[in-house]
C-alpha cells in the first residue's frame, strides 16, 4: 500500500486549515488502486475530479493547441500525446480526420498499461486503432458528461498499452472542428472516505482512491471524528 502525506488539505479542499482539523496525517491507499487499467466495476466518468480536470484545461486558453488532423488513418498524423492540453482539431471538410496519440507511464515507472479518457466537445464518430496490430480498440466507457460552464460533453476511455502509437479518428463534425482532452485516470482518481456509522461523513484515514464511483461504504466527504456514531459528524 501507498502512503500518501497530506499536508494541504485545506488549500485542496478549498476550506479553512481550522476547518481542516488536523492537517498532519497519513492517507493510505487502498490495495489494488495503484494498478493501471480501469477498474472493475468503473462504469461512469462523469461527475468525477477528472471531469473537472479535464474542463479546467478546456477553458483556459493558454492549454488550447490548434491541430490539423490528417485526412486519412496514418501512423504520421500530428500528434496529441502532451499531457494536460486541450487540442482543437480543425477536420477536413465534412468528413472524418485522425491524429496519434502515445501514452506514457503514470501509474509507476513500470507500469505497461494506462487508462485514458478522451473528453470531447461533440458527440461524434471517435475510434482507437492500435498501429502495431491494427485492431480498433474496445471501448471501455462511453457516455456524455455534464460539468457547469464546460464545453466537453463525451468521453471515451480506453486502456492503451505504454508507449505504443495509437491512430484516433474521429468525425465528421459541425463546424468541422472538435475539441479533444485526454486524461489519465492514474492523476485524477477522485478520494473516497470509509463511512462506517452511515451519516454520509467519512473518516480521513484511511483514504480510499478510485477513479469513478464510491465504493460500498464510501463518501467523499471526509472530517468525521466519530464514525461509529452517526449523530457525531462534521468536526
Amino acid at each position: 500500500m501507498k502512503m500518501l502525506k497530506q499536508t494541504l488539505c485545506g488549500a485542496l479542499l478549498g476550506l479553512s486549515l481550522a476547518a481542516c482539523g488536523p492537517t498532519d496525517e497519513v492517507e493510505q491507499e487502498s490495495a489494488g488502486q495503484s494498478e493501471a487499467p480501469l477498474e472493475a466495476g468503473c462504469v461512469s466518468v462523469d461527475d468525477t475530479l477528472m471531469t473537472t480536470h479535464a474542463c479546467t484545461h478546456a477553458s483556459n486558453g493558454a492549454d488550447n493547441v490548434n491541430v490539423t488532423a490528417s485526412a486519412t488513418r496514418i501512423a504520421t498524423a500530428p500528434d496529441i500525446s502532451t499531457r494536460h492540453k486541450h487540442y482543437t482539431l480543425n477536420l477536413p471538410s465534412g468528413a472524418e480526420g485522425s491524429v496519434t496519440f502515445t501514452p506514457v507511464a503514470v501509474t509507476s515507472g513500470t507500469s505497461t498499461v494506462e487508462s485514458i479518457s478522451f473528453y470531447l466537445s461533440q458527440n461524434v464518430a471517435f475510434t482507437v486503432v492500435d498501429t502495431t496490430t491494427s485492431a480498433t480498440v474496445s471501448t471501455l466507457v462511453s457516455e456524455s458528461v455534464s460539468e457547469t460552464a464546460c464545453s466537453l460533453t463525451q468521453a471515451r476511455v480506453y486502456d492503451l498499452v505504454v508507449g505504443r502509437e495509437y491512430i484516433l479518428a474521429t468525425g465528421p463534425a459541425t463546424g468541422n472542428q472538435v475539441g479533444v482532452v485526454p486524461e489519465y485516470l492514474f492523476d485524477n482518481r477522485d478520494r473516497f472516505y470509509r463511512d462506517q456509522d452511515g451519516d454520509g461523513y467519512g473518516t480521513n484515514t484511511p483514504v480510499y482512491r478510485y477513479a469513478c464511483e464510491a465504493p460500498a461504504g464510501y463518501v467523499k466527504q471526509r472530517f468525521d471524528c466519530d464514525d461509529t456514531n452517526p449523530a457525531i459528524f462534521n468536526c
